[in-house]
């Protein structure tokens, strides 16, 4: 079992990396911000038909599953996504509420991380079969695979 240091250290070295992802020193290319923040409706908003999601779906699907840390973080155990529902994939058109509700949803975790007792890391997530140590590792990497995805979607439109 670690010990308590060590996932105090764990989680703090997990919320720098949610920070650096939106707006730090990502390891990387460019951060979210600046390469997806940037980018105009239209762009966002662009379907291809070798890709299953355009890029605001894929930054509303992120900020999904970093709400439901911040609900589990913060106490509310009743909270849930359904794997390919609305819910998991919502399909929001205004791309500057998409962008706004992305950063509401980015500090709310950074302060629930800050906000969690220590003790809890270890324990599992209710209604899962993981600990929050392990749901916030999750996070950081879920971050990362869809922003790869975004990131292929602007390769093929930067083709076009």
């Amino acid at each position: 079992m670690p010990d308590s240091d060590y996932t105090r250290a764990e989680a703090a070295s997990l919320s720098k990396q949610l920070s650096d992802f939106y707006n730090g020193d990502s390891w990387v290319t460019y951060n979210l911000h600046r390469r997806i923040f940037s980018l105009d409706s239209a762009i966002a908003f662009k379907k291809l038909p070798q890709h299953h999601h355009c890029i605001a779906e894929q930054l509303q699907h992120i900020t999904s599953w970093r709400n439901f840390a911040v609900q589990r973080l913060t106490g509310n155990n009743s909270f849930d996504i359904a794997d390919n529902s609305i819910s998991d994939w919502p399909q929001g058109k205004d791309w500057g509420a998409i962008k706004n509700d992305f950063l509401h949803t980015h500090y709310a975790l950074l302060k629930a991380i800050a906000d969690f007792d220590n003790e809890n890391w270890i324990l599992t997530v209710p209604g899962r079969n993981y600990s929050f140590l392990f749901l916030l590792k999750g996070v950081v990497h879920h971050d990362y695979y869809h922003y790869g995805q975004m990131t292929s979607l602007l390769a093929v439109l930067d083709e076009e």
